[in-house]
């Protein structure tokens, strides 16, 4: 089962939502293992343990690795090409074409000492077995725990068979069993507690659940409406039944009777949500659940103004989790629970239909975005994509291996567009390639899928597929001033990519009178005038490039729209560094830098940490300039691609030479290099300006880390935080998973305590 956190995009080991009990020996053989071998997989049925035994084993181990722990769930990952992405994001390394995900990996770990978790291996064993193969060959100070239903059968590794927890010897004896049961008890009732007169009942339930944690917990629910007396007598003799079947293991019986009645206990309305519910991959929203499980007819079995009570009942029976985001509900299924719902699903028929329905409302929503992405509407997408992104994923996945694919490309041009805005440029290759492979475009999306495909292609340096893709896109234009106009673009940027400034600024001035001669308002329109923009600063008119910049603003103010608008600000920026004004360039690469940081745009990010480097360097900041350009390289690398192609690189060349002569070789390694170690949080704070104080120790927090702790106690959700000081909410995410880091905690609750105990001199101002 996975008990993974909504914090999973960090790679930051998730915050336990109960306590943990017992599984001390299990602990201690865990740590022993890691002092002979690099590679533990802890093995087991599903409902047994193992994500929170690997949680709580990692705290342990990754107290002693100056590179600390990852956590990377794997349990809504479908498609094993993007393992390797999936675990490079978990680590910060952000966007990379999956195919060189790999090397990246490699990279990255190869000098460092960590723990990498990977939880729920089971689906993806041979591609993850690879993986870990690959990176513990390539990098001797890494540790590898797994978890999944089998070994993973790599050199090396060692199994922990995770067994269920200890049983009562005697009727009246204590056992971790029994404690667990008396925990989650309390939980649903308050007060309830083992008793002289319910012990011997909850040791022989105990010992007929056989100690599986989670038919304990289903059990244990179950106390809002019995007696653990009662629970046992309606309880037991199904179990006993249970184990006359020769069908299976015994422990896999004892669970799936538990399920079993979990679900019998459920109304029919519970009963076919759960199983409806199955189909999302990660976590879901209200919304979703009403749209992908409601029933047509008023008249049906579950209408969608029942959904919310009928997903709270599952909730309270403990099926359904309950888990918040920004003070937003959102809700998940274990493993173990969704699978049995897919089951029931199939038995009911209704597999096929309600899949159709998670596509539909999906491909609609993404529909809805793309149509919205070039308004004010567009941050709130990207949100909603964030949440999204594993559900979203898995219904294109399973779109591609069921269908034709001839009807899927206006879902997938809006999807790789919003991939494009946040800088996952290798996934949107990745995607758009499957689905080339699957299905040719028809003619009216044939030009504006292949231009797409050659601008992504471009976007990382390969100028050879970006020539490849637009010269088929311009076959297939013919007269179509739309698709004419992103065959103009692209071919355009490749011009800008490979240094032939005036070709560049004649093909991207072309594709900006044809897109305003089709009337298109698509989001990546503008990108034309952007790069039209660097193609006339970098060849020396600043003032045209800074015009072209000033344009894309004022149109980008006019709609609200904001991704367009970040990069309008960068080339404003560059247009006045160009032109021999740093200082002036400045305010514009932080007010972009601030937008894409909001955004989470990986690739503007890496832009404007250049830029703003550029312009410290050239008002004498040296070394602060070239912590910036430290941090742009690591992102630039990982992203694989490089802003500009040969220009953008003679750019820095300048500027660091400009530093280098100014601090000297050693000082400027030593800055450079530092910078390079900066995770993108941190970098974008001393971009903009909010420089740490000094630290009175390994547990210090900056100034504005405490005001978001203080204001983390107030009770204020990270969006509340964000308007209240004026930042993004992406930055208040960064910020709390630093303060949570440097202080040791894995929790809300934790931070308001320790920011209640603090002394009076300690406090801070908050706004």
């Amino acid at each position: 089962m996975s008990l993974a956190s909504l914090e999973h995009r960090s790679g930051r080991l998730p915050a336990e939502l109960t306590s943990f009990v017992g599984r001390r020996a299990e602990l201690d053989e865990i740590a022993r293992l890691f002092t002979r071998c690099r590679l533990v997989t802890l093995t087991g049925p599903g409902g047994v343990g193992k994500t929170r035994l690997a949680m709580r084993a990692a705290v342990h181990v990754g107290d002693g690795l100056p590179d600390g722990v990852r956590f990377v769930d794997l349990g809504s990952l479908r498609d094993p090409a993007l393992l390797a992405q999936t675990v490079a994001e978990r680590l910060e390394l952000l966007d990379q074409e999956p195919a060189a995900a790999l090397d990246v990996l490699v990279a990255h770990l190869a000098d460092r000492r960590m723990l990498l978790v990977l939880d729920t291996c089971e689906h993806l064993v041979d591609a993850v077995a690879l993986l870990s193969e690959t990176l513990l060959r390539s990098a001797p100070g890494l540790l590898v725990l797994a978890t999944g239903r089998q070994p993973l059968e790599v050199p090396g590794e060692h199994t922990v068979v995770v067994a269920p927890l200890s049983c009562p010897k005697a009727p009246a004896g204590p056992c971790e069993s029994m404690e667990l049961f008396a925990d989650r008890a309390a939980a649903v009732v308050p007060g309830w507690r083992v008793t002289d007169a319910n012990r011997d009942a909850v040791a022989l339930l105990c010992h007929r659940l056989d100690g599986i944690p989670l038919a304990i917990e289903l059990a244990a629910v179950q106390l809002r409406a019995l007696s653990v007396e009662q629970l046992l007598d309606r309880f037991g003799d199904r179990l006993v039944l249970a184990r006359g079947r020769r069908t299976s293991l015994p422990r896999h019986r004892t669970l799936r009777t538990a399920i079993d009645w979990s679900h019998e206990l459920c109304t029919p309305g519970e009963r076919l949500l759960w199983a409806r519910l199955s189909v999302f991959a990660g976590d879901f929203d209200l919304e979703s659940a009403e749209h992908v499980c409601r029933d047509d007819a008023d008249d049906g079995e579950l209408p969608a103004e029942h959904v919310l009570d009928t997903l709270a009942g599952l909730v309270a029976k403990s099926v359904v989790l309950r888990v918040e985001r920004d003070g937003d509900a959102r809700y998940r299924m274990l493993d173990t629970l969704r699978e049995y719902g897919a089951e029931r699903l199939a038995e009911l028929g209704q597999r096929e239909r309600t899949r159709e329905r998670a596509f539909d409302w999906f491909a609609g929503q993404v529909h809805r975005a793309r149509e919205e992405l070039a308004t004010a509407a567009q941050p709130g997408w990207l949100r909603w994509f964030r949440d999204e992104q594993a559900n979203v994923r898995a219904v294109l996945d399973h779109a591609l291996r069921d269908g034709d694919g001839s009807g899927l490309y206006p879902v997938f041009l809006g999807f790789c567009r919003i991939l494009a805005l946040q800088g996952l440029i290798g996934e949107a290759r990745h995607w758009l390639r499957r689905l080339l492979d699957v299905a040719a475009p028809d003619r009216t999306c044939a030009a504006e899928a292949l231009a797409l495909g050659g601008l992504l292609a471009t976007l990382q340096d390969d100028l050879d597929e970006g020539r490849a893709m637009v010269a088929r896109a311009a076959g297939r234009a013919g007269d179509d001033p739309a698709g004419l106009a992103y065959v103009r673009q692209v071919q355009g940027t490749i011009e800008l990519y490979s240094d032939r400034m005036p070709e560049a600024a004649r093909l991207l001035a072309e594709a900006e009178r044809l897109h305003r001669a089709a009337g298109s308002r698509d989001v990546l329109v503008p990108i034309a005038g952007v790069f039209l923009s660097a193609a006339h600063s970098l060849a020396g008119d600043t003032g045209e490039g800074e015009r072209h910049a000033a344009a894309i603003v004022r149109e980008a103010e006019d709609s609200g729209e904001q991704w367009c608008l970040s990069y309008g600000l960068c080339m404003r920026a560059l247009a006045r560094l160009l032109a021999g004004d740093p200082a002036a360039a400045l305010p514009h690469a932080r007010a972009a830098l601030a937008v894409k940081d909001g955004l989470e745009d990986r690739l503007g990010v890496a832009l404007a940490l250049d830029i703003t480097g550029a312009c410290l360097i050239g008002t004498g900041g040296f070394g602060a300039g070239v912590r910036l350009f430290g941090a742009g390289d690591r992102l630039r690398t990982f992203i694989g691609t490089a802003l500009f192609g040969r220009q953008h690189a003679q750019l820095r060349a300048f500027y660091e030479k400009s530093a280098r002569d100014g601090l000297g070789d050693a000082a400027f390694t030593a800055a450079f290099t530092a910078g390079r170690s900066l995770d993108t949080a941190r970098a974008v704070a001393e971009a903009l300006g909010e420089a740490p104080e000094r630290p009175a120790g390994r547990r210090a927090l900056t100034r504005r880390e405490r005001e978001v702790a203080a204001l983390v106690a107030g009770g204020l959700s990270n969006r509340e935080i964000a308007e209240r000081l004026v930042i993004s909410k992406r930055t208040v995410d960064s910020h709390l998973e630093h303060i949570l880091g440097k202080l040791g905690f894995t929790s809300r609750v934790q931070i308001a305590t320790w920011h209640a105990e603090r002394s009076p001199e300690e406090g801070e101002h908050v706004p």
